[in-house]
């Protein structure tokens, strides 16, 4: 997770150290982790308080990898596996620090800080597997692979990752990353402009230093292992540079002492120096930690390597050697002489922080120090192949090593219960096949995420090896089950049949599974209603996307469809235009066949519900932070429902999250939906100039209907209004302006209703709002 300041450093001094680069015709190893991460915060643009627009995020990171094929470059992508003990303590305290900010977290909190939607990680893989990205995942930390594999094709890493500096390889680093696309000078192709920074310059600005000493400038300096105090005695007797520039602070200085005292050492000098300066108590534990880090700098796992299909050709026999050397201490710690020295005024100050750390090193004290390797090695081959596919999320090797899962933190109400609670049921068939392949007693797991104060919390859940009566599979023969058993696990643990999922969709058919499965935990499902219109509603958009475009502003689809509109609003009064479409379909029909000349007419209400309400911002009270919990559950569940669904072999075709979910979209459709006296009513006249996605929608909800009960029940839905306007203060509207504005838009382009005789739904849409 990077060296305290070492970025600003090499920043400040970037004339020094980065020079201008042009990518094109090369290889390119990315950190898939931090790739990820950075393209939402640069480039993106979405609104983090509603949980994610996975739509805009997915163009995104497509943009991202067109640019690249456009320069001949060839990406491929390295993705982090499972937490290693180093990084525990870090990950457990950012979540704490994340739950902190999620629980005031306005529209207005994002011009200051982002916030990463839950699905982010899936999206991203989505995308890849579109475009045809080379990738892998590593089944532990991959940043030395990454740059083990980037030294062996002697190409640049792309990442924001201050450890880069200390591996050797060549790094660009993202913040060097523009939009800086230019036609090459020869006349072929496209180069991509940005920085890349050389070990080398480093080795020149600091005479002497050399690789070996790298890995010690990052122990010094602070990473995951060990907290800078560690060395308070050792940073005394350093000469730190005076405080005379304003961009040299006290870390600043430190990094250039340290790596000043280095370059006048070899490796086991500097050391001896290191240790000198430690109590003999301390010592065994910190060369340990020396040795681990060192190691973990110079030797790399390159199993993955084979997944990314590189020619033989390209690798450098002498670079895939070097990937496997190790470093061993050699030398007698504890006859070596204690120097203590006197402060001075480049103490390091004792700032460490311990506020709310008691939960975490709890935790660290009971885990068993257990062999990750062993474990790992003791796994099926199967899972291990398509782990390394990247078909499973990272926290999977957790579960197995720790039984712990530290739970990501989304948006929600923190005066609700944790929006992961309503998943555990899924997390728990889950868990019960991954620790199957554990020997030994099979003990409960433990699960971290936020409790009533607000802050990261521990608990447990218990251990369940069967699922309605019958024994879960072992993990080892769970890929030699044959489909449809695979497939009745996921069914039973979501409540649905085979009979259910009949005449859905195959891309439609587990993301409705998973809004029964949500729904069914909730203890009045009326409530939720508005929830499902909108899921339901929002499952269109990219059915309009995809017949003509997808268009989020506008005056862009104005200018570009207006005349067309015009065209076909004269065409089809002229023809006195009257479609027919049967009740008695089916709902796949009716999904092919949608108008394209349809879609045009709706487009205008959904672009107006993809834009944040600006009176949000000036008027924090109208966020409904309600709405936004409701659909962060449903996320926990879908998330887990599509783990489950992979571990399983894809029973079901996994959902394209992109396609179908747009927090923002849904956020101002279930705001707008709570307002109205009958939703059904209101939806049908949105779309009465939209026969066929009206057509759709109707055939959607009489084919799901039964799965949801009283859910969707006018009279379920009557009654809470009813009971709201009594308990509750009048929510003041937050989108009417945008809808006004739409609806106008719809209606502007037909002055026609149409009734299908055929089509008992088709009377709604005569009837005004």
């Amino acid at each position: 997770m990077g060296i305290p300041g070492l970025t600003t450093f090499i920043s400040n001094h970037s004339e020094h150290y980065l020079e201008n680069y042009a990518l094109h015709d090369t290889y390119l190893v990315i950190d898939g982790n931090s790739l990820g991460c950075q393209l939402y915060n640069w480039y993106a643009r979405c609104n983090c308080a509603f949980g994610g627009d996975y739509d805009k995020y997915a163009q995104c990171v497509g943009d991202f990898f067109n640019e690249l094929f456009m320069c001949n470059v060839t990406p491929l992508v390295i993705i982090d596996g499972g937490c290693e003990d180093k990084k525990l303590k870090t990950i457990i305290s950012r979540t704490n620090e994340k739950i902190g900010l999620a629980s005031h977290y306005t529209p207005s909190s994002q011009h200051r800080s982002k916030f990463f939607p839950l699905l982010i990680k899936e999206v991203f893989k989505d995308v890849m597997k579109e475009k045809g990205v080379r990738y892998t995942q590593c089944v532990f930390e991959a940043d030395n692979t990454i740059a083990a594999i980037a030294r062996i094709l002697n190409c640049p890493v792309l990442s924001y990752d201050s450890d880069f500096y200390i591996y050797g390889s060549l790094y660009i680093p993202f913040s060097t990353w523009g939009n800086n696309v230019v036609r090459n000078p020869t006349g072929h192709g496209y180069m991509k402009l940005c920085k890349i920074y050389y070990v080398e310059k480093l080795f020149r600005a600091y005479n002497g230093l050399n690789q070996s000493l790298l890995p010690l400038a990052a122990i010094l300096l602070g990473n995951d292992y060990v907290k800078q105090h560690t060395f308070r005695n050792f940073f005394r007797h350093l000469k730190l540079p005076r405080t005379g520039r304003k961009k040299f602070n006290e870390q600043q200085r430190r990094i250039d002492a340290t790596f000043n005292w280095l370059r006048r050492h070899s490796l086991n000098q500097a050391v001896i120096g290191i240790l000198s300066r430690l109590q003999k108590r301390q010592r065994k534990h910190i060369l340990n930690i020396i040795e681990i880090i060192i190691n973990g700098y110079i030797n790399a796992s390159l199993s993955v390597l084979h997944i990314l299909d590189v020619p033989a050709e390209h690798f450098s026999r002498t670079r895939v050697q070097d990937a496997s050397r190790t470093y061993k201490f050699e030398g007698d710690i504890y006859n070596l002489t204690y120097i203590e020295e006197k402060s001075n005024e480049g103490n390091i100050s004792d700032d460490d922080n311990d506020t709310d750390e008691k939960e975490i090193t709890s935790i660290l004290e009971e885990k068993e120090v257990i062999s990750n390797e062993s474990l790992v090695n003791n796994l099926p081959q199967w899972f291990i192949d398509e782990f390394k596919l990247g078909k499973f999320p990272s926290y999977f090797i957790d579960l197995i090593i720790r039984k712990l899962y530290v739970c990501p933190t989304q948006i929600e109400n923190s005066l609700c219960v944790s929006s992961v609670v309503v998943s555990l049921k899924i997390i728990n068939v889950i868990y019960g096949l991954l620790i199957s392949a554990i020997e030994g007693r099979k003990t409960c797991m433990e699960y971290m995420t936020r409790d009533e104060n607000k802050k990261i919390k521990r608990y447990q859940l218990e251990y369940n090896d069967n699922i309605l009566g019958c024994t879960l599979p072992s993990l080892f023969n769970l890929r030699e089950l044959p489909i449809v058993t695979r497939r009745g696990i996921l069914n039973t643990t979501l409540g649905i049949t085979d009979e259910n999922c009949m005449g859905i969709p195959s891309n439609w058919t587990l993301y409705i599974a998973t809004i029964k499965y949500w729904l069914v935990q909730q203890q009045e499902s009326f409530k939720f209603n508005c929830h499902i219109y909108s899921l339901l509603l929002a499952m269109l958009f990219n059915i309009i996307d995809r017949k003509i475009g997808s268009y989020r502003n506008l005056n862009r689809f104005s200018h570009r469809f207006n005349k067309t509109v015009e065209n076909i609003k004269y065409e089809r009064k002229r023809r006195n235009y009257q479609p027919h479409y049967s009740i008695e379909t089916t709902l796949v029909n009716a999904f092919h066949e949608v108008n394209p000349d349809d879609c045009l007419f709706a487009v205008p209400f959904f672009i107006s519900n993809f834009e944040i309400d600006q009176k949000l911002y000036s008027q924090p009270k109208r966020f409904n932070i309600t709405i936004v919990h409701g659909f962060a559950e449903f996320q926990n569940c879908l998330r887990h429902s599509m783990n489950l669904n992979a571990l399983l072999g894809y029973p079901y075709e996994q959902t394209k999250v992109a396609k179908l979910f747009n927090g923002t979209l849904l956020y101002n459709l279930c705001s707008n939906f709570k307002r109205r006296d009958d939703v059904e009513v209101y939806i049908n006249s949105i779309l009465q100039n939209s026969p066929s996605l009206l057509h759709l929608f109707n055939i959607l909800l009489l084919k799901i209907r039964p799965l949801f009960y009283t859910a969707l029940e006018k009279e379920a839905s009557k009654c809470k209004k009813q009971k709201t306007k009594r308990c509750e203060k009048k929510e003041s509207p937050t989108q009417e302006d945008h809808e006004t504005e739409a609806i106008k838009a719809c209606e502007s382009t037909s002055q026609e209703t149409f009734y299908d005789v055929n089509n008992s739904f088709s009377i709604l849409s005569a009837t005004q709002d």
